[in-house]
């Protein structure tokens, strides 16, 4: 066998190397929306009791929010009322910052569950309603 030959046999072996690698790699990564800390909980699937936060949002009206880890807040805007599953650990600290997007009147409530219980709550009916959680387990 010559030298050519050699050659081509170990550069397809390490083409084939580089494309089983690169497969592996990319079907093992999580989806953008995996990567968020925020889960949208429309009911239809229970949460692990590794996620024990949930902040609920209740204001018949369009709100902005941002939630979660103080180092990663997801950004989320909703009108209504809406709940979300807080993809953070029992020991994370907890951010929720909600605030009035319409200027109505009603009364903007936020609250802050761990494992079903209501552990912080807020409420507002300024027409600017800005209301801020920041949680220490």
């Amino acid at each position: 066998m010559g030298l050519g030959k050699k050659i081509v046999i170990v550069l397809g072996i390490i083409v084939i190397a580089f494309l089983l690698f690169s497969f592996i790699y990319n079907n093992t990564q999580p989806s953008y929306q995996d990567s968020l800390n925020v889960i949208t909980d429309d009911g239809s699937n229970l949460q692990s009791s590794s996620y024990p936060y949930k902040a609920v949002i209740n204001y018949e009206g369009s709100w902005y929010a941002e939630m979660g880890d103080p180092n990663y807040l997801v950004k989320e805007s909703g009108y209504g009322n809406k709940s979300f599953v807080l993809d953070c650990a029992a020991w994370d600290r907890i951010a929720i910052d909600v605030q009035k997007q319409d200027y109505g009147s009603g009364e903007l409530t936020v609250q802050l569950v761990k494992n079903g219980e209501v552990v912080e709550e807020k409420s507002s009916t300024n027409v600017t309603g800005h209301l801020v959680i920041n949680y220490n387990y």
